[in-house]
């Protein structure tokens, strides 16, 4: 197993490849036109507020990456990641799901990715892969390495060109995917106990500030709830712990 983190992935986004991945996945030609227009548009600017003075520059166009902040960026990025996810999947490799009989190699979401292999020279096919599309759209990723058959490989870091060089995971370190820290398997205990602190804090920041009752709920629902609602299917809990958890809950909003 081997998670890849892009590093200032939607920063180094080509603009010519958010254009090539909306052809390719054959999206509507006047939204593929729009998209490239309004690419001409992005620009930024730098201001320095001094003591009694502003000092502005002049605009500096944005020609690679994404206009963070725009609802339609996060949409564009995941596009540009779909010719990866279909180079995984020709390699036919990963473990078979017992029930619909297909593969599973990867996981990704936004730009983190965990790819898992039965054996060395599958994982290696799968590192290579990714690194030979990475350097076509100009991308760098940073990774960490591995484990086998839950077991902490006890090997060299793994070099993929003579420029680098993956790091293994140390023993008794943890490495954070979509927010679970994992090792050998999920660190359960430790991640069920930190989830619920945190829901808790935002529980309280809720309950405690001026908002009508009808508002806090919505907040609630929105802000605090979320937090454990995420790690459902991935952190192993009880019934009775969820149970615990509702009238904790309950305790709070009587109070």
């Amino acid at each position: 197993m081997a998670w890849i983190d892009y590093q200032k992935a939607v920063d180094r986004v080509p603009h010519r490849w958010i254009i090539k991945s909306l052809e390719l996945i054959g999206i509507n030609n006047k939204v593929a036109a729009f998209t490239k227009k309004a690419m001409t548009y992005w620009k930024t600017r730098m201001r320095l507020h001094a003591e009694n003075e502003l000092i502005e520059r002049e605009d500096i166009k944005i020609q690679c990456g994404l206009f963070q902040g725009d609802s339609l960026s996060p949409m564009l990025f995941c596009i540009c990641l779909i010719p990866l996810t279909e180079r995984l999947n020709r390699l036919n490799t990963g473990y078979e799901e017992h029930i619909t009989k297909t593969k599973i190699s990867h996981l990704l979401y936004m730009d983190d990715l965990k790819l898992t292999a039965k054996c060395e020279e599958e994982i290696r096919k799968q590192i290579q892969t990714v690194k030979t599309f990475s350097d076509d759209i100009y991308m760098d990723f940073g990774l960490e390495i591995s484990f086998k058959r839950g077991r902490l490989i006890h090997s060299q870091n793994l070099v993929t060109d003579i420029n680098r060089e993956i790091q293994k995971l140390e023993q008794g370190k943890t490495y954070k995917y979509l927010g679970i820290e994992e090792s050998e398997g999920t660190q359960h205990q430790q991640m069920k106990e930190r989830l619920k602190q945190e829901y808790r804090r935002r529980l309280r920041m809720i309950l405690k500030s001026e908002l009508n009752a009808r508002n806090k709920i919505t907040a609630i629902g929105a802000l605090a709830v979320p937090v454990l609602r995420y790690s459902f299917g991935i952190i192993n809990r009880r019934i009775e712990e969820i149970k615990q958890i509702d009238r904790k809950t309950r305790k709070m909003l009587t109070m």
